[in-house]
């Protein structure tokens, strides 16, 4: 009898280990993704439509990252980012913004960073409230092209990084003749001031070897009108997101 029992007792707890085994087999993997700005909900949202458990952790007190629509004034202002690159059914986000019918303010036609070739859709002023002439701007634009295709010839040259500013002293110095002078020197300057817009970073800290290695999308720009965070709170539907999370 007792040689029954442990019998019936071993297979007993055989039986139980395997159930525990299947268990733990089909039960949903866990994940904790740290950070719910674009790439953090992105990345949840993926995992959560895989059938994983996902648990969303912010330090914040709100979603978006550097992605943040203030209504402190009435009406959305995004405090980051604001624009949509590439305005094509190959951005991932162009299918959201549509779908939620949210418009776009088109403010180039194509997919140019430092500059436009639709320079009528603006106007530059000088300090003293006068119009710069739009062929000025076109000129000094071209100036600031061969300017950066020095740059380039400086890149190839060095095995060592450098910032795109020191690059560009570079080529004055060996380019005299793109030096420029009184309201052309300061329209290159607002060309540089735009450049370091898109980057958000000073010239000097912007890296020669790196700056122009991204790849554009088609389409153009456009400047999402009602802010990012209805794109921002789609995307973060049904995922369990916990703020204040240090």
């Amino acid at each position: 009898m007792d040689s029954k029992d442990n019998k019936s007792n071993r297979q007993l707890q055989n039986a139980r280990r395997c159930s525990t085994f299947e268990g733990r087999v089909t039960a949903s993997p866990s994940v904790i993704v740290i950070g719910a700005g674009f790439a953090g909900i992105s990345a949840a949202r993926a995992l959560h439509d895989a059938s994983f458990q996902v648990i969303l952790l912010e330090s914040r007190n709100r979603i978006g990252g550097r992605v943040h629509t203030d209504y402190s004034f009435g009406f959305p202002v995004d405090l980051g980012a604001s624009w949509l690159h590439g305005v094509c059914k190959e951005n991932p986000l162009a299918p959201v913004i549509g779908r939620l019918g949210l418009p776009l303010y088109r403010t180039s036609g194509d997919n140019s960073v430092l500059y436009d070739h639709d320079l009528e859709s603006y106007a530059l002023f000088d300090t003293d409230g006068k119009q710069v002439p739009q062929e000025l701007v076109s000129r000094v634009g071209e100036t600031f092209e061969s300017i950066l295709k020095e740059t380039d010839l400086v890149r190839q040259e060095s095995s060592e990084d450098m910032s795109i500013q020191r690059a560009i002293s570079i080529v004055f110095e060996r380019r005299p003749d793109l030096r420029l002078e009184g309201l052309e020197h300061k329209v290159l300057q607002w060309y540089l001031c735009r450049m370091e817009g898109w980057f958000a970073a000073d010239a000097d800290t912007i890296s020669l070897k790196g700056w122009d290695q991204e790849e554009l999308l088609p389409g153009g720009h456009g400047l999402m009108v009602r802010g990012y965070l209805p794109v921002i709170n789609t995307l973060a539907k049904g995922l369990d997101v916990r703020l204040g999370h240090r």
